[in-house]
Formats: structure tokens, C-alpha cells, sequence
């Protein structure tokens, strides 16, 4: 016999269990396209690229209809694209052997820069972005009027896609390098000599004997122009009058190695260098294998005013200008600090861990984190603030946050949490190592109202504020596809890291010392302050997207498996709660998360993209 009260208690039981959550199948938006969809990625600025089999599609988060289709780019494959950081402007780079070459804003939906339409023979040979100005700076055959072909460099400005100026070359001499912007003044280095032309007549204003540079870097402050000429595995450094183009070091200056950082200074010029060793030159690039050595170069000789480069044991990756000296990490581990005369500031190295992902200033000191070890450095003498490193297993995992109320910093690594008083140096294991399923480690730590929130890719854990655990979710991950999710937020932020400066992508940076300890969030805002300065539509844009409370600061999203297929579990950071489930019937679906606008996209089995908003 039928026990009917037990039934009514089950179901009431039932439902308590899901109170408070929803399960959803039904999309908030649906973008519908001829061809089929072949790829997804989310842009920095919030734009969805899709290819599809009509056009290069974009949609922005909040729009009914697709933002924009690019029909002229139908059949651009991922490894095509190639991201301007910090901007929203993205290369379409060539493929085959025409060197067709595209540029679009994808906040605007425009096609900035087409080196077809701009009547560039077969393309262009080569292309340089040059930031802050914005500028698209191309090499190759231009078609003029009679239908002849001249030897040119041109220049574009991507804010308003309108060409600015084309710089006629001959074609014995061509643009072989990285040029420079200085004022209305553009600086070519060429296959014979280096070239200045006025930006905005065109008209070459004086030439320097100089071949086959590499590199132009040009400081806005000093109006110094500097050429680098790669020869062989060295480089030979030259400085130009930024007035009549005279070679201030006829010479030039040899030092060894191949440019890897350049900044400029009132003490000198700063260079870093990299001497690969062993095997292929990009493989030990990659692998960081090497040394590298530092240079300060006298401003009016070109002389090295120091007698000798401090040793390095392996690839310096964190250079740093200070008010009293150099200070530099090295990727194998390793800081050391040395004078403008090229004394050492501290009586020997400071040996580290390898790969130091955190140097940041704090109010006692240096903040480095390493894969091993963690420390604050007196930034005068080197030496520990704590007496000796905090030291823990090695970690490929590890973040860092500041808890702002408790005045302390916290650490999640192989051993568990660590807090570290900033003040006084005393630190503490408050939690050992944390149990994920999965075989994961904590890639994420936040501070929040009632805990310490400890997050990965299918895990999350609330630590009380002592360390004592609260509560644990694990979903089983479904499969490879739950990787991007894991790293969305940590790709936000890289993608945006890299700061409007001269001549960035070829590594050169004007820098105000080490950066002080700030969370993603302030980072955002700073940002944020980079891009409301450019006047243009699309930099406005993106500066609202960064200034905008974060959709999903008090929700996780994590891919499970379900019956159906994988659903996008919603979980509430303080409670651990599930809060919705958007259920996706695709085993091995194709999506991308903006946890910033709080926005789910898929791409659908027809020719369809779905958006749910994850902010419901």
C-alpha cells in the first residue's frame, strides 16, 4: 500500500533542496547565421568574434541582433588572429603567399585597415602598431595614380581607419625594422640608412648613415632617437639628433646579446639583453634558457658606465627603474638590485625560488612570490623582513590577495594558506593543504565578507577567516572543455595588462619603478583611467566595461556533466549554494564566458550562437 504522507514529505524534501535555484534551457538571446559556425572568442572589450560561413561576426553582450558581420573576412581561422592588447583593434594576419593584411576595431565593428582595398600590391611586407598614438605603420608596393606601383611605407591611423600619409622608399631601400613616432616626425629604419619624414608632408627632413636597423626608440621627453642594429646573436646600439639626423655615436656601441628591454633614464640609457643558449633560438626563448645582461649606456658617449654587467643565471624577467638604481628578477629565480654607478645596492643576490609571478611593492618592502618561496625585501639593504622566506612546495599554483580589514596577505600554494602581516613580517600557516577533487589545486584566493574564498576550475572552498573550512562544492569536470572557464577571468585581466606605451610590442617600456601591490579590481580601474584618455568611440567603450561593477563578483561558473549533456553550474561565492543551472545539450560544447557583462555564449548544433545571461 501507497504510504502518501511519505510521498508529500519526499517531494517537500525535493523541493526545500532545490529552493532558491532554477534549472534553464531556454536562451536569453540567439544569433542565427547562413554557414556554420566554426570558432569562438571573447574579446577584452566584450565583443564575441565567431567565424561563421558568411562573415567575421561580432556581438556585443545586451544586443538582440549580431553586432556586426565583416563579409569580406569569411574564412579566417583562429591562428590568423593576432591581438593588439589593451586595445580593440585586432590584426587578421596573412596567410599563403599573398600577404593580405586586415585590421578591425571590433568594439566599432569596422574594418579599420584592408591592405586590398588600400591598394597595397599582394599585401604588405611587413606591419608595425605603433601605440599611444594608434597608428598602423605598413611596407610594401602601393598603387598610385596611372596604375603604377611605388615603393612605400604607409602610415594609417586606426582610430578613424583613414590613411594619414604614405612615405615614398625606393625599392633598394626598404623598411626593415620597427620605426618610431616622435612629435610630427616618423622615423624609418631602412635596408641602407634611417630615414626621418615629416608626418604630415611627407617630406624627408634628414637621413643617418645607419643600415639594416632593427628597432627605432624614440623618448618623447629628451627628443632622443636611438637605432638598434641586430648583428648576428649582439647588437650594436646607435644615437641619433633628433634635429639634423647626425649619428651622435658614429661607432656605435657592441653589446652583447639581442634587445630585450629598453628604458629610458636621466642616468643613462637601460638596456637588457638576452644571450640564448643551446639549440634553436626560439626553443630556448621559450624555455627561458639563457642569460641575460644589463647595461647602462652614458648619454652623451654611448660608453657602458659599468665596468661590468652584473651575472645573471638565466633570462631577466621583471626590470625595474628605481630613484636610487636597477632592480631586476630573473625567470630561473634570483633579484638583485644595482646603482647607477653600477655598484650593487645590496651586499649579494637575493637567491629565490624560480619563476617569481608576483614582484610588487608594499609598505615595508618588495613582495616577491615565487613558485617555492615567498618574501618581503628591504628594498635599501636586501634582506628579508621576515628573518628568512616563507617557504613551501613547489607550486606551479599559487595566488596572492590582500586582506584589507586584517591588514594582511594571503597566500594559497602546495602547503595549504599562509598569512603574511606586511608590517611586522610575522607569518602564519592558517590552513594546510586543500583537499580539491579532481586532482586540482586553488588557482584563485579572495577575501570575502564572511571568508576566504579558494576557487579552481571545478572547485570552490570558504575558509573562515582563521582558516578553519566552512564549506566545499566540487562539480566533476566533463571533460577538456571545462578548461577555458578555470582561466576566463585570469585571461581578462592578462589580455589587458599590457599598457599603452611607445613601441610596446617590440618590448619597450617607459616604466615608474616597481608597481605597487593593487587586486584585479584596481588594476581594472587604472585601466580604465588608460583608455577614457584615447578620444575614440571604441576606447571610450571599453573604459566603461572596466569602470562597470563586475557582473559576476558574487557568483562562480562551473562546467558539469549531466545526463542531457553539461550545464553551467551557478554558484553563490558566500554560500556555496546553487543558484542556477543552464543546462547546454552538447557533450563537447563550443562556448565562451564574460564574466564581466555576466554573459554564457554556445554555439548551437545548427548554424546558431546562444547567450544566457548569467546575471539572472
Amino acid at each position: 500500500m501507497i504510504d502518501l504522507k511519505k510521498i508529500v514529505m519526499l517531494i517537500t524534501i525535493m523541493l526545500l533542496a532545490h529552493a532558491g535555484w532554477s534549472q534553464k534551457t531556454t536562451p536569453d538571446y540567439q544569433y542565427a547565421f547562413d554557414g556554420q559556425v566554426k570558432w569562438l572568442i571573447l574579446h577584452e572589450s566584450g565583443t564575441l568574434l565567431a567565424s561563421t560561413g558568411e562573415a567575421l561576426a561580432g556581438i556585443r553582450p545586451n544586443s538582440h541582433e549580431v553586432s556586426f558581420k565583416l563579409e569580406r573576412l569569411k574564412k579566417v581561422k583562429e591562428e590568423n588572429l593576432e591581438f593588439v592588447p589593451g586595445t580593440p583593434y585586432v590584426i587578421i594576419k596573412p596567410r599563403g603567399i599573398f600577404m593580405h593584411t586586415v585590421v578591425v576595431d571590433v568594439v566599432k565593428g569596422k574594418i579599420v585597415f584592408d591592405s586590398k582595398e588600400e591598394n597595397w600590391q599582394n599585401g604588405v611586407t611587413s606591419r608595425y602598431f605603433l601605440g599611444p598614438e594608434m597608428m598602423f605603420v605598413v611596407n610594401g608596393m602601393h598603387k598610385e595614380e596611372g596604375n603604377k606601383y611605388t615603393g612605400g611605407v604607409g602610415l594609417y591611423d586606426l582610430k578613424t581607419g583613414k590613411l594619414v600619409n604614405i612615405f615614398e622608399r625606393k625599392a633598394a631601400n626598404p623598411m626593415v625594422g620597427e620605426p618610431d613616432i616622435l612629435g610630427d616626425n616618423i622615423v624609418i629604419p631602412g635596408m641602407k640608412n634611417v630615414e626621418c619624414y615629416s608626418i604630415s608632408t611627407g617630406v624627408v627632413k634628414w637621413t643617418a648613415d645607419i643600415k639594416n636597423a632593427s628597432n627605432i626608440a624614440a623618448n618623447e621627453d629628451s627628443k632622443e632617437i636611438y637605432a638598434f642594429q641586430t648583428k648576428g646573436d649582439n647588437t650594436v646600439v646607435h644615437k641619433i639628433n633628433a634635429e639634423t639626423g647626425a649619428d651622435m655615436w658614429p661607432d656605435g656601441n657592441k653589446i652583447k646579446g639581442v634587445i630585450s628591454t629598453v628604458e629610458f633614464t636621466d642616468k643613462g640609457l637601460a638596456i637588457v639583453t638576452n644571450i640564448l643558449s643551446g639549440g634553436s633560438k626560439l626553443m630556448s626563448k621559450l624555455k627561458g634558457s639563457g642569460t641575460s645582461k644589463v647595461y647602462l649606456l652614458d648619454l652623451n658617449t654611448g660608453a657602458d658606465l659599468w665596468d661590468k654587467s652584473p651575472k645573471t643565471k638565466g633570462i631577466i624577467n621583471h626590470f625595474y627603474v628605481e630613484d636610487d638604481g636597477i632592480l631586476f628578477g630573473v625567470s630561473d629565480g634570483g633579484i638583485n638590485k644595482i646603482g647607477f654607478d653600477g655598484t650593487p645596492r645590496w651586499r649579494k643576490p637575493l637567491n629565490t625560488g624560480p619563476a617569481i609571478q608576483i614582484m610588487a611593492t608594499v609598505p615595508t618592502g618588495l613582495l616577491y612570490i615565487s613558485e617555492t618561496d615567498a618574501d618581503i625585501i628591504d628594498m635599501s639593504s636586501g634582506e628579508s623582513v621576515f628573518g628568512k622566506a616563507i617557504k613551501y612546495k613547489n607550486s606551479e599554483a599559487i595566488a596572492s590577495t590582500y586582506d584589507k580589514v586584517r591588514d594582511r596577505f594571503l597566500i594559497t600554494c602546495k602547503d595549504g594558506v599562509y598569512e603574511v602581516n606586511g608590517n611586522t613580517g610575522e607569518y602564519n600557516l592558517i590552513a594546510g593543504k586543500t583537499k580539491f577533487e579532481g586532482k586540482e589545486d586553488p588557482t584563485g584566493i579572495e577575501v570575502r565578507d564572511n571568508g576566504i574564498l579558494l576557487t579552481a576550475s571545478q572547485n570552490l572552498e570558504m575558509l573562515g577567516f582563521q582558516g578553519d573550512s566552512n564549506w566545499h562544492v566540487y562539480h566533476r569536470a566533463p571533460g577538456k572543455s571545462a578548461f577555458g572557464l578555470a582561466i576566463v577571468g585570469a585571461l581578462t585581466l592578462a589580455s589587458a595588462s599590457a599598457s599603452i606605451s611607445h613601441s610596446a610590442s617590440a618590448g619597450y617600456m617607459k616604466g615608474a619603478g616597481v608597481p605597487s601591490y593593487n587586486s584585479s579590481v584596481q588594476y581594472h580601474e587604472q585601466q580604465a583611467e588608460s583608455w577614457a584618455n584615447v578620444a575614440d568611440a571604441g576606447f571610450q567603450e571599453m573604459a566603461k566595461r572596466f569602470k562597470a561593477t563586475k557582473a559576476t563578483a558574487n557568483s562562480a561558473f562551473i562546467l558539469t556533466k549531466v545526463d542531457d549533456g553539461v550545464a553551467l553550474v551557478k554558484v553563490d561565492k558566500d554560500s556555496g549554494k546553487t543558484l542556477n543551472e543552464i543546462v547546454i545539450k552538447d557533450k563537447d560544447p563550443m562556448y565562451e564566458v564574460d564574466d564581466i557583462a555576466g554573459f554564457l555564449y554556445f554555439k548551437d548544433k545548427g548554424n546558431n550562437i546562444s547567450a544566457f545571461d548569467l546575471n539572472k
